[in-house]
C-alpha cells in the first residue's frame, strides 16, 4: 500500500463526508436543548483541539500510519497490543454505525425490508469500493460532498422560501446558563462525530501533500462543525427544540414542513439519500483503518482481508444487542467511557513517550 496518493482536496472530502456521517439526520446535542447548536459547534473546537496532538505525531512519523509508529514508540509487543485493541474498535464502530444506519433505513423507509439485507448490501458495498483502493474511495468522497452540498441548498431555499423558520425558537441563547451546554458536550458532542476522527491516523500517510496534510483534517472538522451545528439550528427554528428532541429524525421532520404551495413537496427522499450516503462513508472509513491496521500488523496482503473483516463488521454490528434501544444505550456508553481511551488516553501516552524518546535523542552529545 506504500504507493497510494490521496490528493489534499479528495482527502479534505473523506473527512467531510466521514464527519457528517449519520449527525445530519440525528437529533445531535439535544441535552443542551434550544442551544444544542452551540454544543455541537464547541464540540468541534474540542475536535479540533484534540487533533492538534495527531499532527505532532504526524509530523514525527509521517510516512507510518498509527498501527506502524505505535510499535515504534511502544516496543513490538506492547505496541502490537495497542494495534490489535485499535483494530478491534474499527471494525465494532463500522459494525455499530452500519446497524445504526441500517435500522434508521428500515425505519424512515425500508419498513418491510429485513434489517439484515440492508447491513449486508451496505457492507458489500462498502467492501467493493475498498477492494477498489481507497484513492477510488477518496475520488468518490469528492463527488458525493458536491452532490451532498446541492441537496444542502436546495433544502436551505426551500427552508427560507416557505415560511416555516421562526427564529424565536432559538431565544433566549443560553437562557438555561452554560451548564447544559457543557454537559452536552463533555458526555457526547466533542466525540460523536469529532473525536471519532482518529480513524484517519491510519490514513494520514497516504496523503500525497505532506506538508499541507496537517491542515486538511482540521479544516474538515471545522466545516463539518459549521454544517451540522447550522442544521441542528434549522431543526430546531422549524420544529421547536422539544419536537427534535423527541424526533429520531428531525431533518426528515423538517424537510417534510418544505412545501411551495402545490408545486415543491415530498422532499423526504433526499433526507434518505443524505442518510445513506453518509453511513456508507462512515463504514467504508472504519471498515478501511480495521482492514489497513490487520494488514501492518501481520503483514498480510490487504486485499484479502476484505472479506473476512466484512462478515465481521456484519455479524458483530447485527448481533451486538437484542435491539435498537439497547443498542443506542451501548453507544452512548461507548462515547462516553470506551472511545476516550483512543481518542485521547492512548494518543497521550504516544505523544508524552515519542516526545520523552526525540528529547533525550537530542540531548546526546554529538
Amino acid at each position: 500500500m506504500r504507493d497510494i496518493r490521496i490528493g489534499p482536496v479528495h482527502f479534505f472530502s473523506l473527512v467531510l463526508m466521514f464527519e457528517l456521517g449519520t449527525a445530519l439526520v440525528v437529533n445531535v446535542g439535544m441535552e443542551a436543548g434550544r442551544d444544542a447548536w452551540i454544543a455541537i459547534f464547541l464540540g468541534c473546537l474540542v475536535g479540533m483541539l484534540i487533533y492538534t496532538g495527531y499532527n505532532y505525531l504526524f509530523k514525527l512519523y509521517p510516512d507510518l500510519p498509527l498501527s506502524g509508529y505505535a510499535r515504534a514508540i511502544l516496543g513490538k509487543p506492547l505496541g502490537a497490543v495497542v494495534v490489535t485493541l485499535y483494530a478491534v474498535i474499527f471494525l465494532n464502530g463500522a459494525g455499530r454505525d452500519m446497524r445504526d444506519g441500517s435500522a434508521l433505513l428500515v425505519m424512515a423507509a425500508l419498513n418491510r425490508t429485513p434489517i439484515m439485507i440492508v447491513a449486508a448490501m451496505m457492507i458489500l458495498s462498502c467492501g467493493y469500493v475498498l477492494h477498489k483502493g481507497l484513492e477510488v474511495l477518496a475520488r468518490t468522497s469528492f463527488i458525493i460532498m458536491i452532490f451532498v452540498l446541492m441537496i444542502g441548498g436546495v433544502i436551505t431555499l426551500l427552508m427560507l422560501f416557505s415560511g416555516e423558520m421562526e427564529w424565536s425558537r432559538i431565544l433566549p441563547m443560553l437562557g438555561d446558563g452554560i451548564k447544559p451546554v457543557a454537559l452536552s458536550v463533555i458526555r457526547s458532542n466533542y466525540m460523536f462525530p469529532f473525536g471519532e476522527v482518529f480513524c484517519f491516523l491510519m490514513l494520514m500517510p497516504y496523503i500525497g501533500d505532506k506538508k499541507r496534510a496537517v491542515w486538511i483534517v482540521p479544516s474538515a472538522i471545522l466545516a463539518a462543525g459549521l454544517i451540522i451545528s447550522y442544521t441542528a439550528l434549522v431543526n430546531i427554528t422549524v420544529l421547536g427544540s422539544d419536537m427534535v428532541e423527541r424526533s429520531p429524525f428531525p431533518l426528515l421532520s423538517t424537510v417534510s414542513k418544505a412545501a411551495l404551495s402545490d408545486f415543491i413537496q415530498r422532499l423526504d427522499v433526499l433526507v434518505v439519500m443524505l442518510l445513506i450516503i453518509g453511513v456508507f462513508f462512515k463504514v467504508a472509513v472504519y471498515y478501511g483503518a480495521a482492514v489497513i491496521a490487520i494488514s501492518d500488523l501481520f503483514n498480510l496482503p490487504y486485499r484479502t482481508l476484505i472479506i473476512p473483516s466484512a462478515i465481521i463488521i456484519l455479524f458483530s454490528g447485527m448481533l451486538d444487542s437484542r435491539s435498537f434501544v439497547e443498542h443506542l444505550e451501548e453507544g452512548g456508553e461507548m462515547l462516553t467511557f470506551v472511545y476516550p481511551v483512543f481518542t485521547i488516553v492512548i494518543p497521550a501516552i504516544l505523544i508524552i513517550v515519542a516526545a520523552f524518546r526525540n528529547y533525550r535523542s537530542r540531548s546526546r552529545p554529538g
